[in-house]
């Protein structure tokens, strides 16, 4: 799955802790007063750098952590002030210019700190860097194998590769030699046994596959090995994601987180595109206002069937991950109906959210 709705806030972390940390060290404190809140300051940029370093480690660090840099990250991302959470956010979001594709200990470094910060964004009801983190877990994966249990293995009813063609042979010339060897047996002497079980040997080589070539006992041996015994190994390598190991996290289980995400996805993305929410966000632009007054009415109806497109993709987007996370379809067409109404949508637009639902939920 991909989810590509991210707010402007995670963008780009690494530019903005460079900007932030050369105004800060370029420019001189003005008069004493601003000392009550020196103490403030540089607490924020010592969580800011922190987690900056952090995040750094979890992707590109080759030893684990020690206990006060847990202790210090836990620290940080609890208790009603956000900063540290929301600088985890923006960091790990940053890091999807590089690679998108992370190592195993990566991966398990990044499920592990994703599960402290999203409890504490639950306990806090801290939405906005719980909605990075959410798409983030669509995001980065690692390559990894997942073989298939014994139980899905018979849910879907299918013979191992190679296994059954093996067994269909060796029963139909069993059945065929039944009778025949059963009379060898009472009839014929140990000796003669011998060269019996030699025939067979024989047989059985003689019916083995060969290539063009023509295969050498030992290597037509290694070959059926390998093909009876790939049916036990059809784990392939599979991009495994995140959210594959979050599912469990409460936040994901109420409706509230959903609703405040979608409410501020929407709002990003229409900030970005749309000039009637622009010029909300900026009323002294009177640039954008201005354009926005000039519009004809069909422009100005195109910007709003764009808005009710940016709602739509949305929707789209938050149902499939909600489903992805284990919610039930009630809940999913509970949040949906609420949304289409407030975003407006028509009924074709709200049936065809309502089919991808059904349709995720029966897969």
């Amino acid at each position: 799955p991909a989810a590509s709705d991210v707010s402007d806030a995670t963008e780009s972390a690494d530019s903005e802790t460079e900007e932030d940390a050369a105004s800060g060290a370029g420019t001189p404190r003005r008069s004493s007063s601003s000392s009550v809140h020196s103490g403030e300051d540089a607490e924020a940029l010592e969580t800011k750098l922190f987690m900056q370093a952090y995040v750094e480690k979890v992707f590109h660090g080759k030893d684990d952590f020690g206990q006060e840099e847990k202790a210090r990250f836990g620290a940080l991302c609890s208790g009603q002030n956000g900063k540290g959470r929301e600088w985890f956010a923006k960091h790990v979001s940053a890091q999807r210019c590089h690679s998108k594709c992370v190592s195993e200990a990566t991966f398990y470094r990044l499920v592990q700190s994703f599960a402290v910060v999203l409890f504490e964004c639950y306990q806090t009801d801290d939405y906005s860097p719980a909605k990075n983190l959410m798409t983030m877990c669509f995001t980065y994966y690692y390559h990894g194998k997942a073989p298939p249990s014994p139980s899905e293995l018979l849910e879907r009813g299918c013979p191992p590769v190679g296994l059954d063609l093996s067994l269909n042979r060796a029963n139909s010339w069993l059945s065929g030699t039944k009778d025949a060897a059963e009379r060898l047996l009472k009839t014929t002497s140990r000796t003669d046994l011998r060269g019996f079980f030699g025939g067979l040997e024989s047989k059985l080589r003689s019916s083995a596959p060969k290539n063009e070539g023509g295969d050498s006992p030992p290597e037509t041996k290694a070959r059926l090995t390998a093909l009876i015994f790939a049916g036990c190994e059809q784990a392939e390598v599979e991009k495994v994601y995140l959210y594959t190991h979050l599912k469990q996290q409460p936040i994901w289980h109420t409706l509230r987180f959903w609703n405040a995400a979608f409410f501020d996805a929407v709002h990003c993305e229409r900030t970005k595109r749309s000039p009637t929410t622009r010029r909300r966000r900026c009323p002294e632009d009177r640039r954008l206002w201005e354009k926005w007054c000039h519009m004809t009415q069909e422009e100005k109806d195109d910007s709003y069937r764009m808005d009710e497109n940016i709602a739509f993709g949305q929707l789209g987007t938050f149902t499939h991950n909600m489903l992805a996370f284990g919610l039930s379809r009630k809940l999913c067409r509970e949040f949906l109906q609420k949304q289409a109404v407030i975003s407006s949508l028509d009924e074709e637009q709200y049936k065809l959210l309502t089919d991808h639902i059904e349709k995720m939920a029966a897969g």
